[in-house]
């Protein structure tokens, strides 16, 4: 059996859009709303659908955003207002303009080499540009009460799936490391995603791991990380769960922000 690779790993299945469509700069990237200038030129890296970055586009100047799905880009581009969308690898991206503030969110957890990621970001910035960098620590999640077994077998199957192809299943506590020696300052922030029953958006944000099992949890099939079966039955057992006992999820995320 052909196990897949990190980059392979990353690929965002079909029907991600729908996760990614329910975030707005307010409430999926508040941490830029307090740097963000009319006058900035922005690069949103790993910008997926766009949503996002359409809403940074209220708030700043020359927007572009970029990322590697080029199903996810042509979505974009069908309501691009004033972002210029570009299909391609970070890495692979050139380019002679630099940017004022770059911005990734939720990117770096998906990348076995996150290192040369933030180099690569770093050299688009402007002097004294701002890095923007927003992710999960997947490893301190926090529900109440504790959902089905089979949810909590495919959730440790899918951070051993994430971990064994490289990815870093607490980025967002190990950016820092990352970027302290060259940054010129830097600020971190708790922005965790936190809602609990009752409140608005309280059935989106619990159905996460459900939307999660019904695309990636194909992926964790086809690499033997777990049987079809086992996929199925963490989705029909957490929806139930998600519907009438969950009363609150909190995802522990991170903004750090460096200057250069």
């Amino acid at each position: 059996m052909k196990i897949s690779t990190s980059y392979e790993r990353a690929a965002m299945p079909q029907g991600t859009a729908a996760v990614l469509d329910t975030r707005t700069i307010e409430n999926a990237n508040a941490n830029l709303l307090s740097v963000l200038k009319p006058e900035h030129s922005v690069l949103d890296v790993g910008c997926g659908s766009g949503t996002i970055t359409k809403g940074i586009a209220k708030y700043a100047g020359k927007v572009t955003g970029i990322d590697r799905s080029e199903e996810l880009i042509a979505l974009a581009k069908e309501n691009p207002g004033n972002v210029t969308f570009v299909a391609g690898d970070i890495l692979d991206y050139q380019t002679d303009e630099k940017f004022d503030i770059i911005t990734t969110a939720r990117t770096l957890q998906w990348i076995a080499n996150p290192q040369d990621v933030i180099k690569k970001m770093i050299s688009l910035l402007k002097p004294k540009g701002l890095l923007c960098v927003l992710d999960y620590n997947h490893e301190v999640i926090q529900w109440d009460p504790a959902p089905p077994q089979s949810m909590l077998d495919f959730y440790a199957a899918f951070l051993k799936w994430r971990a064994d192809a490289g990815m870093d299943n607490a980025i967002a506590d190990h950016i820092i490391d990352l970027v302290y020696i060259k940054a010129l300052k830097m600020t971190v922030e708790q922005h965790d995603e936190y809602f609990e029953r009752g409140m608005e958006g309280f059935d989106t944000h619990i159905s996460l791991w459900k939307k999660v099992a019904e695309t990636r949890g194909h992926q964790l099939v086809a690499d033997g990380y777990i049987t079809e079966a086992d996929r199925l039955q963490a989705i029909e057992e957490y929806d139930t769960w998600a519907k009438k006992e969950a009363k609150s999820m909190r995802l522990y995320l991170k903004a750090t922000h460096a200057t250069f």
